[in-house]
């Protein structure tokens, strides 16, 4: 009797450390168990953004959980829905041959001059109810263009030129044109981007002044710090809670609490109104910072979520029993074929001294590490083979991934061989070391990634032992995303930041141009090392050069034959993979976790133009609160059912 007291005692005990749990979130967090009861919507996240809003050329951070949260608050003028393809948002149509508001002149030698007539709608409000005008466009332009501002794709802005008619009629002029010009999306796209004049140049203008007397190619530095000074006063948090920042889209900042949450609440000014009226959807938004992953799946287990964010639960975790044995009656779980690359960029900066000692600017010494590496293995045991193994950097999902490229299966003896060849012997101690100017260097690398994320780390640990089994010594060495994402962190290879290998996804778009991977666009003249020299401009993050990839890619980007353009596309990759910069994982396919009832949280591999669901996000909704379904997630993903 006295054991069955105890018992129930401890089951008393239990049901009430458990109420008293609920009971302290409702309190301390009263987004936790919303959802439809006051017509709202909690997303969680594992990651959290450096800035928001004010940083709109990306110049202080590129992370992808910025890219998501911000569609909520800058719609593109032209977007990509879900079956990629254009439509206007705050454009009155989307440019097309057939409507004349696309024109082409030859300029000769493969190449043309493009330009794309743009009207903006005459309802477009900020969210003070400022008009939203060409001269939110005219501003943007001028900003991108200014000299030396560290840009991720300088070619862009250095073939891009603005003529604005009126407040709302204005001409994108593209010289000489890509193919992805006529591509909507992520911002700048087709119609260039957009930024909030009134309030943001004033500032502007003293930058300006500022740098005016600076020479990019001397005070890189300086000028560096006085671009993010500008963005940062309109992008932080302090910022943002003071009110320095206005939002074009359906949503606005409310509050930003650092390591914890965002919150947004619906823009009465925001003009496109879903069926039925703005009040029967989403209200209000919160984004929960929640950077351990397993944390964040107990947190959804716990009724705290409602959905999760592209950047969210690993793929295991979303296959986990746990997860899908509550599944029924609750939540859907969504895996989303992507465009996401997971991937390791290696440091090839030959003055970098680890570099240099290592010999990572050799592409033996990288086919070595990447024979190392039993990637198949990894898949297998993390996502039961269900996300494919990647040799190359464009998506299966992308009309120019070429299968055929060089592939580097796991396979030990190749890669020690390889190893021997360029001077590597076992130590005593079993790592492999070599002389160096006169000096004993070990094969010690440096292997960075996003601290708290349980499969990356998982993955790194696996991957590190594979490599200790032809002698190389992996030392790790994690940050948490808002620093390793950081522009003075990632794009600062060159300055030893980080000095080996470094693990990170790609989320890249239909607007595929190579320039991940370009030194120099032959047609523009653009650099996309990140350097001190061109003030840390570019994506190349990891500094890789190669003449005939530059020469290949320079006639592919402005080639609008389809079919040339791909034979083109074709020779990239295979020149890439010959000399492999990167080493490639796998591709991703996103969970999503979404709670029964909630509409039009959809999304595809490039809807919006990365596949983020936040696309159409004036369009989220709850039934039970008379939201209309419009998208069905099915067409476009696989559901998880158990």
């Amino acid at each position: 009797m006295q054991r069955r007291a105890d018992r129930l005692a401890l089951r008393n005990l239990m049901l009430f450390s458990v109420a008293l749990v609920c009971f302290t979130l409702a309190v301390y967090h009263p987004w936790a168990l919303a959802g439809p009861q006051d017509n709202s919507l909690v997303v969680g996240t594992s990651q959290e953004p450096r800035v928001i809003g004010g940083d709109f050329l990306s110049v202080i951070s590129n992370q992808a959980i910025k890219a998501e949260i911000e569609l909520y608050l800058f719609p593109n003028v032209i977007n990509i829905n879900l079956d990629s393809k254009n439509y206007a948002v705050l454009a009155t149509e989307a440019p097309t041959l057939e409507n004349k508001r696309v024109r082409f002149t030859d300029l000769g030698q493969g190449k043309r001059r493009l330009e794309v007539d743009i009207t903006l709608r005459n309802d477009l409000k900020w969210s003070d109810g400022k008009p939203l005008t060409t001269d939110d466009v005219q501003f943007y332009y001028d900003v991108g263009k200014a000299k030396g501002m560290p840009l991720l794709n300088p070619d862009y802005w250095s073939r891009v030129t603005l003529k604005v008619k009126d407040k709302a009629n204005y001409t994108v002029i593209y010289e000489p044109a890509f193919y992805t010009d006529l591509q909507g999306g992520t911002r700048p796209s087709v119609a260039l981007g957009y930024a909030p004049a009134h309030i943001m140049k004033d500032a502007w203008e003293k930058t300006k002044t500022a740098v005016a007397t600076l020479d990019p190619t001397k005070d890189a530095e300086k000028l560096n710090e006085l671009y993010r000074n500008f963005f940062q006063q309109f992008s932080t948090p302090e910022a943002v809670n003071k009110g320095a920042m206005v939002y074009a889209g359906p949503f606005a900042v409310r509050r930003w609490v650092p390591g914890n949450s965002i919150e947004l609440t619906r823009n009465k000014y925001f003009s496109l109104t879903p069926s039925g009226g703005a009040e029967k959807y989403v209200q209000k938004v919160v984004y929960r910072f929640i950077q351990n992953t397993n944390s964040l799946l107990v947190s959804i287990l716990g009724g705290q979520i409602d959905v999760t964010s592209s950047v969210a639960l690993t793929f295991d975790q979303a296959r986990s029993p746990q997860l899908t044995s509550r599944a029924p009656g609750r939540f859907d779980i969504w895996f989303v074929p992507s465009a996401t690359w997971e991937h390791i960029d290696v440091n090839k900066f030959s003055a970098v001294q680890k570099v240099k000692e290592l010999q990572l600017d050799n592409p033996k010494t990288r086919q070595a590490l990447l024979f190392a590496m039993n990637r198949e293995g990894l898949t297998k045991a993390f996502f039961d083979g269900l996300q494919p193994v990647s040799h190359i950097w464009i998506a299966p999902v992308n009309p120019l991934f070429n299968p055929d490229v060089k592939k580097y299966p796991y396979n030990i003896e190749q890669a020690k061989k390889l190893l021997a060849e360029l001077g590597w012997k076992p130590g005593p101690d079993g790592i492999l070391q070599r002389t160096v100017e006169g000096k004993t260097v070990k094969f010690e690398i440096e292997f960075v990634t996003t601290a708290g994320n349980a499969v990356r780390e998982r993955a790194q640990q696996f991957l590190a032992d594979n490599l200790k089994q032809v002698g190389v010594l992996v030392k790790i060495n994690n940050a948490p995303s808002s620093v390793v994402f950081a522009d003075d962190y990632i794009q600062r290879a060159v300055e030893s930041k980080w000095t080996g290998m470094f693990m990170f996804a790609w989320v890249s778009s239909l607007s595929e141009l190579g320039n991940l991977f370009a030194c120099k666009d032959l047609n523009t003249g653009a650099t996309f090392m990140p350097t001190k020299e061109n003030n840390y401009q570019g994506q190349n993050v990891g500094g890789w050069c190669n003449n005939k990839y530059d020469e290949i890619r320079a006639q592919a980007v402005t080639e609008f034959d389809d079919k040339k353009r791909k034979a083109l596309f074709d020779q990239m990759q295979q020149t890439w993979s010959e000399d492999l910069p990167a080493l490639p994982l796998y591709f991703r396919s996103n969970p999503f976790v979404v709670a029964k009832g909630l509409v039009n949280y959809v999304t595809a591999a490039y809807a919006g133009g990365n596949g983020y669901p936040s696309w159409e996000s004036w369009n989220i909704g709850w039934e039970q609160k008379g939201a209309k379904k419009i998208y069905d997630q099915a067409k476009y993903a696989l559901s998880l059912k158990k």
